[in-house]
């Protein structure tokens, strides 16, 4: 019984170690001037594979599956790395965000065919914002809202709400507005109908509603969530992505729409929509390989489960 009583009360000690570490991260970086900060950020994701020797097995794996008749050994090694060092990078400009102006955010950020973005908006159905774990894309918000358009964004609760709040604090800071994943589904019909931006990742193996469709070259179970709001709102799907470069200045691409010619089928239109979505999200990991986050494990879920 006493090992049972401890049990919950030794997680609660490591939570709260967690999060006052996490404190202590972000405090010192905030403090820091930019250049500072990333030049610390770079040498910590240096570090990082050698010590997180897991997560750096499964990015190999993930490339390899992905590039592996493309690159060889050494090449798929190096992005391995350059991967904790690129999110390491993203990492620490996601914490300087709350510190940072909208005129800040945009200072460090390079808009690419952002006619594509207003010309959707103006259809007057909201836009729904396909994007990917790939650069800083918290800033990717941060910078949409600062430019002074309407941004809401689906995410998911964190285990620590003292986290969450953290997280949502930067993004009120900016405008955005938070939509939880799975407890707010009225607000994402809400914020369509007023014609703002709902950003949707899709990129990683979640416990949600989803199609199994090709994503490089192998099955991937993946959110229908921006298929099925396209088709039954009439929102466009626009791919918008971003990705930092050695200047550390981050490029906000916008990509054509995502779309398919609707049939009288609508699951079929669902996963075919759900994998051109996929196909636009992989186009652009594979144009920057080396900002996605690799040890994710994408392919987790099998068609038996």
């Amino acid at each position: 019984m006493t090992k049972k009583k401890n049990k919950p009360l030794l997680k609660r000690i490591r939570i709260d170690a967690a999060y006052l570490a996490i404190l202590a991260v972000i405090g010192v970086f905030r403090i820091l001037p930019r250049r500072a900060a990333l030049a610390l950020g770079s040498f910590l994701g240096r570090v990082a594979p050698y010590l997180a020797r897991h997560e750096l097995r499964l990015a190999r794996e993930h490339l390899t599956i992905a590039f592996g008749g493309e690159k060889d050994n050494g090449e798929i090694s190096r992005l391995a790395r350059e991967t904790f060092r690129y999110l390491a990078l993203n990492f620490v400009d996601t914490i300087r965000l709350r510190r940072m102006s909208g005129k800040d955010i945009i200072s460090v950020s390079i808009p690419h065919n952002m006619d594509r973005f207003t010309h959707a908006l103006e259809q007057g159905q909201g836009v729904i914002g396909l994007t990917s774990h790939a650069g800083c894309w918290e800033l990717l918000g941060a910078y949409l809202a600062a430019s002074g358009f309407p941004v809401a964004a689906i995410a998911r609760r964190l285990y620590d709400p003292r986290l969450e709040d953290i997280l949502l604090d930067t993004r009120r800071h900016f405008g955005m507005f938070n939509i939880s994943r799975g407890y707010d589904t009225r607000e994402i019909i809400r914020v369509l109908k007023k014609g703002y931006l709902l950003g949707i990742l899709i990129d990683q193996d979640t416990k949600v509603k989803g199609e199994f469709v090709d994503f490089f070259g192998r099955p991937a179970h993946t959110a229908t969530a921006a298929a099925q709001l396209s088709l039954r709102y009439g929102s466009p799907i626009l791919p918008i992505m971003t990705w930092r470069d050695e200047n550390h200045m981050h490029h906000i691409w916008i990509g054509e729409p995502v779309e398919i010619e609707p049939s009288d089928d609508n699951e079929r239109d669902i996963a075919e929509l759900t994998a051109r979505c996929s196909k636009a999200t992989e186009d652009f990991i594979r144009e920057h390989p080396e900002q996605w986050v690799w040890f994710h494990r994408r392919w987790k879920t099998n068609r038996s489960k």
